[in-house]
Formats: structure tokens, sequence, C-alpha cells
């Protein structure tokens, strides 16, 4: 899924770039394979991008890994539809060889004087902590993730950002919130992939 296992779907007749597939892990690119869609099932979608099934436990359970999917990033690119562009990052390996289920979680940047990408588990978290006080003309449309805030939390105004708020009233630089669902999937080392896989993915 290039995307932590994402499908490239970006036309009716486009062909998914095979079974080779990344997220980052610490900022290094690892394998990741989501379990196979089986028929009749319905998968999650990003955008353009078709996801696994979801588990229907839907609680963060401590004995799961964690998959964030984070917006802004260069990982999925889609020509047309690059509000959903986004990095796919993980926060370890499971044992070798073994589908687990993974608590997903979004990571949304709304500091648009953050430009370095989030590539691993540390970097989201410390920047969840720090904050930003907005500029009098700071509008919703300035915030970098505001494309993930309205399809998946349903936020599309300033206002509705008040629960994020850190303790001073500052907004947090980026905010991490769960899913409300787990995936299954495969994770290992880096494996080579045809080079047209990786292109129709946007790598």
């Amino acid at each position: 899924m290039g995307c932590a296992a994402l499908l490239w779907a970006g036309t009716p007749s486009a062909e998914p770039p095979g079974p080779f597939s990344t997220a980052y892990l610490r900022s290094q690119l690892v394998s990741f394979h989501l379990a196979p869609i089986q028929k009749g099932q319905q998968p999650f979608t990003i955008g353009p991008w078709q996801f696994g099934v979801r588990v229907t436990d839907r609680k963060p359970r401590d004995h799961r890994l964690n998959l964030y999917l984070v917006s802004p990033g260069t990982m999925h690119h889609a020509e047309g539809q690059e509000e959903f562009d986004h990095n796919d990052v993980i926060n370890a390996l499971p044992p070798e060889g073994a589908v687990v289920e993974w608590d997903v979680y979004w990571v949304i940047v709304l500091d648009p004087a953050l430009r370095q990408e989030l590539r691993s588990e540390r970097e989201m978290i410390v920047q969840a902590q720090e904050g930003f006080t907005p500029g009098d003309l700071f509008e919703f449309q300035d915030i970098p993730g505001r494309a993930f805030l309205g399809a998946f939390l349903t936020i599309d105004s300033l206002d509705e950002l008040a629960p994020y708020r850190l303790r001073d009233g500052r907004l947090p630089r980026v905010v991490i919130v769960p899913a409300g669902f787990a995936v299954r999937a495969s994770a290992g080392p880096p494996e080579a992939g045809p080079p047209e896989a990786a292109a129709a993915d946007g790598r």
C-alpha cells in the first residue's frame, strides 16, 4: 500500500501497483502490507486510495501497534486531490511474518509554519505538545491538514478546534486523534519493488 498498504485507485480503470508497499518507522522506510480485502468487504478510503477493512473493535488497545496517517505528507500523492496527500507512520515492527492489528490515528498539522514532514512517532508527539498562537488574519483555510479535519473529524471552522487547545489557550502544532478503528497488517524490513509501482503511488 505504498501508503501503509493503501492501494492506488486514481481512476476507475487504474490497476493497483502490486503488493509492494511501505510506511515510515522512525523516519526510515519499511515494508507494510494490509491484510487482503475479501470479496464483499468494504474498504475504508482516503481520497483516491483504498484502505484495509476495519477491525470491529473500535477502542484502542494496549496490545496493538499504532498506524498514523499524517496530513499533509508527500509519501502518497494524487494529482488533483492534493488535499489528501499524506504519510503513513508506524511505531514498531511486529514479529516477522505476523499479521497483527494496528490502531489507526489521524495526525493533522494545524500550524502553517511547521514545514518539516512528520515521519516518526516521536516527532509527532513532540509537535503535538508544542503550541502556536494564530495571527489575527489566520483562517481555517490556512491549516495545512484542513481536508483531513473536515473529512474525518467533521471540523470545518476554527471554533470547532476549541477542544484541542492546550491549557494555555494556544493551538497545538499537530493534533493526534484516534480514528476509531483498527486494521490488520504485517510489516518488516524494507524490500525492493518494481520502479513502475513506486511511480504509480507517487513515491
